[in-house]
């Protein structure tokens, strides 16, 4: 190879892994916001389908959700706080929200009394969901320690467990391991521990992200420097190979024709003789220079 496709391919190969990595490193992590701008519906989360009476008063804005809520006794857990409607964006209804894109989830929030809240996603379980009926979605829960200032939670998707209430309702003994992350429909915020019922007490959210790796882009990704690596591989080879010497080719296929029509030695040794790796090397380059197979040309010259 010459020296200047040498230097062009050096060059090339070095602007693609640099730019491969650039791109890798900038676009490789999966970013959602779910408020503020996230543009889902905000809607009153209270117990009253299960048969509670807890209450709750939203006041909504650009920057902050606000629930005034009250925890009073129910048939169920009674609770009560703020719902995102991941189903509808800026007014229109959108399909499930994939939140197996994502690993983790950061909350600035504060409540008043309560020393945490309850943080639920709504799937859309396949077997055991009905469209529509908001006790048949699969709710996954997660609990996180909340103060009376201020200050950003983060917690990993994975610590989201099915609430236990309605495995029970599924008569399911013990939790399946599912999630449906990527049939997500809703997700809720409510009161934890700490909550005391018949005493209003606030819970005020300032901010919901979400954040992970991005796989279908890095499978994407993997796969073009691998095909990058191959590439850069066959460049190698073409680059540090011995070029053929045409002329001592020539000069030993002519021995190895002279061979042939003066004695009576075996393909094989002649191809010893000559200096060829090979009977089979022997026979291409043979045909190279000659346009005959090696037993051809012998059964015509002899």
């Amino acid at each position: 190879m010459k020296t200047k496709r040498k230097v062009v391919g050096i060059v090339f190969f070095a602007i693609a892994f640099s730019v491969w990595g650039w791109l890798f490193c900038s676009f490789r992590e999966a970013h959602a916001v779910v408020f503020p701008a996230g543009g889902f519906e905000v809607y009153t989360l209270t117990d009253n389908e299960a048969g509670g009476f807890s209450t709750s008063e939203l006041s909504v804005s650009d920057s902050l959700v606000a629930a005034h809520v009250n925890i009073r006794s129910g048939k169920a857990f009674p609770y009560a706080g703020m719902g995102f409607n991941l189903m509808s964006l800026n007014g229109r209804p959108v399909g499930f929200f994939d939140f197996s894109k994502y690993d983790s989830m950061a909350v600035v929030a504060t409540a008043g009394r309560m020393r945490s809240i309850t943080f639920r996603l709504l799937t859309d379980d396949p077997v055991y969901s009905k469209q529509g009926m908001y006790l048949s979605y699969r709710p996954l829960e997660c609990s996180l320690p909340i103060t009376n200032s201020y200050g950003e939670v983060k917690t990993p998707l994975s610590k989201f467990k099915t609430a236990e209430w309605w495995l029970a309702s599924q008569g399911l003994e013990n939790d399946d391991g599912l999630t449906y992350f990527y049939r997500t429909t809703l997700f809720e915020i409510y009161n934890g521990e700490g909550a005391l019922r018949g005493i209003p007490d606030d819970i005020e959210v300032k901010q919901i992200r979400l954040w992970g790796v991005n796989r279908d882009f890095e499978k994407g990704m993997i796969f073009a420097v691998v095909l990058l690596c191959a590439l850069l591989a066959v460049f190698v080879f073409f680059a540090v190979r011995k070029p053929c010497d045409k002329d001592l080719l020539k000069k030993q296929m002519s021995e190895a024709a002279r061979l042939l029509k003066t004695t009576d030695k075996s393909i094989a040794e002649i191809a010893i003789a000559v200096g060829a790796k090979s009977t089979s090397k022997l026979e291409r380059d043979f045909y190279k220079v000659h346009g005959k197979k090696v037993k051809d040309y012998r059964r015509k010259n002899v």
